[in-house]
């Protein structure tokens, strides 16, 4: 059972509002609810950060006016993608530069990142001429191959929010920054060379949330533009990817970015070639965009059934003495969607987890960590043994000798079992305040949403409230697998839905009083609107 960590206690209803963004340390309301222009936060960059966005640009521009080659190496998953199409429809449509070129690996021929296979193919691709390479969503760890690059006649610019190493590699500019992600970089690399397009803006909000970047200053009012032009004006492309996805209605949120465009996208590079994903974000003809949203939709589906197979495979069978770290390795694990499975065992199990795929010698691993846990940081004390390293604090990526597994796994199983606080590994729930169900009303739900977008550094509100009385209880869904209650509190009834979970609550029955942990869900009925409780934990009354 999940810790409860209760943040304060509400008795007042005018209090709710102020009380949730002192809980996020927000102290300016007004600034957040209504956050500023987008590209006002410019001038908050650092002077490095600007600087590198004139130098590339200068360069973008030096290229297009001799009419040479300039080639976008993009990345497979979405933020890679969504770079790549911004910057290449910025040079391609904008500048009109027809000798710009969008490169996007392939994860089982070329690897992560820029690799040596990929500039081999990109000096085909450009015929021998002298080139300008952008890298976008990789580069800043690829240092004998910028240097490969260049000795082959490219100049090489790095675009790339990845942690660095302490050896940057030598290219022409290196734009980087690790508080947004490679979209937004993208989108302001655009603007440098005086571009302005709605659709980048909503592509850079799809990877901020797709990364699980925080939601807080250029990031928030980042969103929060790209959410409202979504519902505003649907790029054609993510609107057919909804469409066929069943979303046909309601307003786009943080929900439809994160868990039904983003896997789409991120499918094609898992199981085939995301070039259809990016294809999709440079479409301008409707049925076109329509059957390749269809494509990307056939091919999720059999992500999400690979996935399932391979998480089977992999899930821990011996639940005693379960390692700080969770190391599973398996010529039967799919790359593609290793990834995946480490984020399911880091969710169950509450604690990092590596998941590695052999093959021909070589293992390509995806790790996935928790709060507390800078999980690149211990990678990086093993740094000898990998071929390739990369990431971020909650998540990693890397290619490994099948040589070194085994030194990997004692090196890493030894240190984190030393150096783990073993207070990290209890899974918990962050609930902002207690409080006594009837001061929750539709009027309070409708102010909540002025805090909109939610994410990573503003979570949607979770409140608590004790000796709720259980009046129904009844299994829903189409494999009955959630539950649907009715409350009593105060003598006033209340609605509310258990996802996914039937099992662990089997034991709550009519007559009981429980403590719940909830987020408030507007219904809309007969053009009325009510307050429904979005059940997030539950336990027998204390």
């Amino acid at each position: 059972m999940k810790r409860w960590e209760v943040k304060s206690e509400i008795k007042d209803k005018d209090k709710i509002l102020s009380t949730l963004l002192k809980n996020r340390g927000i102290f300016d309301k007004e600034k957040f609810l209504n956050p500023p222009p987008l590209y006002s936060y410019l001038k908050s960059f650092p002077v490095d950060f600007k600087e590198s966005l004139k130098l590339a640009s200068q360069k973008i521009n030096e290229y297009v006016k001799k009419d040479l080659p300039i080639v976008i190496h993009g990345d497979y998953d979405a933020d890679g993608i969504c770079s790549t199409a911004i910057l290449y429809k910025t040079i391609y449509k904008n500048l009109k530069h027809k000798k710009c070129y969008a490169f996007i690996p392939d994860r089982f021929v070329h690897s992560y990142g820029l690799s040596k296979r990929s500039i081999s193919d990109i000096k085909k691709l450009v015929g021998g001429e002298k080139a300008l390479l952008i890298t976008v969503d990789c580069g800043i760890t690829a240092n004998e191959e910028v240097k490969l690059a260049k000795e082959n006649g490219f100049e090489v610019i790095i675009t790339d929010h990845h942690q660095k190493t302490a050896k940057l590699p030598k290219a022409f500019c290196i734009v980087w920054d690790d508080s947004i992600v490679a979209s937004a970089i993208a989108l302001l690399l655009s603007q440098a060379l005086g571009v302005k397009e709605n659709d980048f803006i909503t592509f850079a909000a799809l990877a901020t949330v797709t990364d699980l970047q925080p939601l807080v200053g250029f990031n928030r009012s980042l969103v929060k533009e790209g959410l409202e032009i979504l519902n505003s004006n649907t790029h054609i492309g993510l609107r057919k990817l909804l469409e066929v996805s069943g979303k046909t209605k309601d307003v786009i949120s943080t929900y439809d970015l994160g868990w039904v465009i983003g896997p789409r996208l991120n499918s094609t590079g898992r199981l085939v070639n995301a070039s259809e994903s990016l294809q999709l974000l440079i479409e301008e003809d409707e049925v076109k965009s329509k059957q390749i949203a269809n494509k990307l939709n056939e091919v999720n589906k059999e992500r999400q059934d690979k996935t399932l197979k391979m998480y089977e495979l992999s899930d821990i069978k011996e639940l005693k003495n379960i390692p700080e770290i969770i190391i599973k390795v398996s010529e039967d694990f799919h790359e593609g969607v290793i990834g995946l499975i480490a984020a399911k065992l880091t969710q169950k199990y509450y604690r990092p987890s590596i998941v590695i795929s052999m093959s021909d010698g070589i293992g390509k691993g995806s790790v996935r960590s928790i709060a507390g846990i800078d999980i690149i940081s211990i990678l990086r004390k093993s740094e000898s043994l990998f071929e390739s390293l990369g990431g971020h604090p909650m998540a990693a990526g890397f290619a490994i000798k099948k040589a070194n597994i085994s030194k990997l796994k004692n090196s890493l199983e030894k240190y984190c079992e030393k150096n783990i606080d073993k207070a990290l590994l209890v899974p918990f729930i962050d609930i902002d305040a207690e409080v006594p169900l009837n001061i929750l009303d539709v009027e309070v739900m409708e102010e909540l949403q002025e805090m909109e977008p939610f994410g990573i550094g503003n979570l949607e509100p979770v409140f608590m409230s004790k000796n709720v009385g259980v009046t129904s209880v009844n299994t829903v869904g189409k494999d009955s697998n959630h539950l649907s209650f009715k409350f009593l509190f105060d003598g006033k009834y209340y609605k509310g839905i258990l996802f996914s979970r039937k099992k662990e609550f089997s034991n709550i029955k009519i007559g009981d009083l429980v403590d719940i942990a909830f987020n408030l869900k507007s219904n809309v009925y007969n053009g009325k609107k009510y307050m429904d409780l979005m059940i997030r934990e539950m336990k027998t009354a204390s």
